[in-house]
């Protein structure tokens, strides 16, 4: 089912400090040329390039970056409305939710796991539309991301990330996972891609995250079965962070994992040993423009936050209400007007909330 829509604006992918990087690039550029200061030496460009941070960005351009970051922290959610299964919906029924993202525009996208299907919801004009599956064939959509003009929804029952325009048009199939790596049997789970087009892939089969260049090729992978550092037991969900590194949630481990964008590991939140871990089994990620990080935990019954820093503020399930609580969250979204939209596997609903901040 679709419908006219107007014309969108393309998504502006952003490196961290934006057009005032470029004017800080050409001042230095000039204060060379004339004798002034040096910029930051190689080694200061090294040390940020291990810990993730942008070896473009100045020191001092740097810590404001991690300031505007940390300047706004979620201290509740307000709930807002749900979609839940009714006869009369046309949506119904919902049969297996699994991943779900945000456009740019707001429009809402939903991966129906089991009944094979992806949902887009309009709200600016609470229209709903259903994407074409390519030949009719059965999918399994698990995880969903909005790139521009387009949508990439990885179908694991193909081993294939594929291609949507906007409106639910099937495009094409960017990458086939059963070619990717020879050899190896992947199982791609989750996914995010970056504003460069790299992306990063949850692999079940292998327990392993691959990492992918905006030229698609493989980069050496991250990881491996166990519980050391660097190590996964069911990868489940990834999100990348504005500066380029990406967290990725370590499910059987109780853990999230926090790497550089070439795969190097640099801490680890939570834990099964860690004290006051609040996190079962963490699966969907998402994170706001300041930093903030939304998980996903199915087994608590819970959706947690944390700041930019990756400390745990606070986290949300029954005493929220029974038309307001997730039972059994599996993954999170958060829109540019600072909605969180969750998919709720137990009670077949998408929840939505407003996230207030202080």
């Amino acid at each position: 089912m679709f419908r006219d829509r107007p014309l969108r604006s393309a998504g502006t992918g952003r490196i961290p400090g934006g057009s005032g990087l470029v004017a800080s690039v050409v001042g230095l550029c000039l204060v060379a040329v004339l004798g002034g200061c040096a910029g930051s030496s190689d080694a200061d460009i090294a040390a940020r390039s291990v810990r993730g941070i942008d070896p473009r960005l100045t020191a001092d351009q740097e810590a404001s970056y991690s300031n505007r970051q940390s300047d706004l922290q979620p201290v509740s959610l307000q709930f807002v409305t749900v979609h839940e299964n009714e006869r009369s919906a046309p949506y119904y029924p919902f049969e297996g939710l699994s991943g779900l993202a945000f456009g740019d525009d707001g429009t809402l996208y939903i991966c129906d796991e089991l009944g094979g299907r992806i949902h887009g919801w309009d709200q600016s004009r609470n229209e709903w539309f259903q994407f074409n599956v390519p030949g009719g064939r059965y999918a399994r959509p698990v995880d969903v991301r909005v790139d521009g003009f387009l949508v990439l929804v990885l179908d694991m029952d193909g081993h294939v990330l594929q291609r949507y325009d906007l409106d639910g048009v099937f495009l094409d199939r960017l990458v086939d996972f059963r070619y990717l790596d020879p050899g190896y049997d992947r199982l791609p789970t989750s996914f995010d891609v970056d504003v460069d087009g790299g992306l990063v892939v949850c692999d079940g089969q292998e327990d392993q995250i691959l990492i992918l260049d905006s030229f698609l090729n493989l980069r050496p992978t991250v990881g491996g079965t166990g519980s050391f550092q660097g190590q996964f037991r069911d990868p489940s969900g990834v999100v990348f962070l504005r500066d380029g590194t990406f967290v990725v949630a370590d499910r059987g481990n109780r853990r999230l994992q926090h790497f550089n964008r070439l795969g190097a590991f640099l801490e680890e939140v939570g834990g099964e040993f860690a004290i006051d871990n609040p996190l079962l089994t963490p699966q969907g990620l998402a994170r706001d423009e300041y930093g903030n990080l939304f998980v996903a935990d199915p087994a608590s019954g819970k959706v947690h936050v944390y700041d930019a820093g990756f400390e745990h503020l606070f986290s949300v399930g029954s005493e929220l209400g029974l038309l307001a609580s997730p039972e059994g969250p599996i993954d999170v979204a958060v829109s540019e007007d600072g909605l969180l939209a969750v998919s709720d596997r137990s009670r077949q609903a998408v929840l939505l909330y407003r996230i207030l901040y202080r």
